[in-house]
């Protein structure tokens, strides 16, 4: 085994990851449902979003960057902790 997880991200016309747009959830649910991959999700993930993710796609794992930013490279601590929060409360259900 060569590969342990796949981020999945978007892209647009300007870059490919790292653009804080959500990507197709429905496809992405559907490309790894029943393939034994682990998944990890990014882009456009957010606090308000990120247990509606968790709920739909069952990733390994989450990224998230600009979704918890105050302004571009500074971080928010209230919207990292609830992010944090509303992650793991999608995890325990």
């Amino acid at each position: 085994k060569q590969i342990d997880a796949i981020l999945v991200d978007s892209r647009t016309p300007a870059a490919i990851g790292g653009t804080g747009v959500r990507f197709d959830w429905d496809a992405a649910a559907s490309l790894f449902s029943g393939a034994g991959m682990k998944m990890v999700a990014a882009g456009g993930l957010g606090p308000a979003n990120v247990a509606e993710a968790i709920e739909k796609l069952r990733p390994w794992g989450v990224d998230v960057a600009s979704g918890v930013e105050a302004s571009p490279g500074r971080k928010d601590p209230e919207k990292v902790r609830a992010f944090v929060e509303n992650a793991r409360r999608a995890r325990a259900s």
